[in-house]
C-alpha cells in the first residue's frame, strides 16, 4: 500500500514534515494487519494545489493533510482524528516590537475587530476570521507577508501555537522589528486531518490510518509525540497565562468529534 505526498507546504514545512511522521507512526501500528507500506514524499506544494490534485482521478498524491471545509474538500474523506492534538486551534500572533501595548488593551473579540489581520488566499482560517467580522488583509506569498506587517500594511499575523516560533524566527531574518505578542491566545476549532481520495483504493487507507491513530489516542502515545516535538517552543509561549478570546467556526460540518477531550490539546 503506498503513501504518496507532498513534504509540506511550501510556506510551512516545518510543522507539516512533523504531520508525516505520526502518519508513518501510525503505519507501523498497523502492520500486523494491513501489511508493509510504502511512504513516498514529493517536493513541497501550496495546500491549494494538494487538495486539488488530491481530489483528481489521477492524482500525483494518495495522501495530504490540512484543515478543510464545504467544496474545499468535496470528493475527499478525512480521518477525523487531529494529527496535532489540535494545537492549530490556538493562535498566537506575530505583531511589530513596540506595539505590544495596543494589544494588552484587547479584551473581547469586538476589541480585535479593530485590528489588521495578513494572511494568504485559501487559508483555512480565512474563512473563520471573516466570519467573526475580523479585517483582512491578503498578501501574495509567504515571505511578503512579514515585510507587509514590517512595512504597516497590516497589524498581526496570526499563527497556530505548534508553528509560531518556527515562523517568527523565519520572519526576523528576513525583516527587523518582529515580536512575539504577549497577552493574546486566539481559540477556534480548527482541526487537521489525513485527507484521500473518495474511491476504494482511498477507503482501504482511511481505514488503516484510523485504526493506527485509534491506538495511538488510546495509549496516549499521539499526544505524547506531539508534546514532545513542541514542548519546547509552547512553554515559551506561556499558554495558560493569555487571555483566551474564543472565535465561532461556522465552517466545520458538525460531524469533527470537538468532544472527545484525548483529541485535543489544552493550555
Amino acid at each position: 500500500m503506498s503513501f504518496i505526498y507532498y513534504d509540506g507546504q511550501v510556506e510551512r514545512v516545518p510543522i507539516r514534515r512533523f504531520h508525516w511522521r505520526v502518519l508513518e507512526a501510525a503505519l507501523d501500528r498497523t502492520r500486523a494487519s494491513y501489511g508493509a507500506y510504502e511512504l513516498v514524499a514529493l517536493p513541497p506544494a501550496p495546500a491549494s494545489r494538494q487538495r486539488y490534485e488530491l481530489s483528481q482521478s489521477h492524482s500525483a498524491i494518495t495522501v495530504a493533510v490540512f484543515t478543510g471545509t464545504g467544496k474545499q474538500v468535496q470528493g475527499l474523506v478525512p480521518v477525523r482524528i487531529p494529527v496535532d492534538f489540535g494545537l492549530q486551534s490556538y493562535r498566537v500572533l506575530l505583531i511589530r516590537d513596540g506595539d505590544q501595548e495596543r494589544f494588552d488593551h484587547i479584551a473581547s473579540l469586538d476589541d480585535l475587530k479593530s485590528v489588521r489581520f495578513g494572511l494568504l488566499p485559501g487559508w483555512g482560517d480565512g474563512g473563520v476570521m471573516r466570519s467573526n467580522g475580523m479585517t483582512l488583509v491578503e498578501g501574495q506569498n509567504f515571505e511578503g507577508l512579514y515585510h507587509m506587517l514590517a512595512a504597516k500594511r497590516f497589524d498581526a499575523f496570526s499563527r497556530g501555537a505548534a508553528e509560531v516560533m518556527d515562523d517568527f524566527q523565519h520572519g526576523a531574518r528576513l525583516v527587523p522589528g518582529l515580536a512575539v505578542e504577549r497577552h493574546l491566545l486566539l481559540h477556534y476549532p480548527l482541526p487537521i486531518y489525513f485527507w484521500f481520495t473518495d474511491d476504494a483504493d482511498g477507503r482501504r487507507r482511511v481505514e488503516r490510518v484510523r485504526a493506527g491513530l485509534a491506538t495511538m489516542v488510546a495509549d496516549g502515545s499521539l499526544a505524547a509525540m506531539v508534546m514532545d516535538r513542541y514542548r519546547t517552543d509552547l512553554s515559551g509561549l506561556d499558554l495558560a497565562g493569555r487571555h483566551v478570546i474564543e472565535l465561532s467556526n461556522p465552517l466545520l460540518d458538525g460531524r469533527d468529534p470537538l468532544d472527545d477531550a484525548r483529541l485535543w490539546f489544552r493550555p
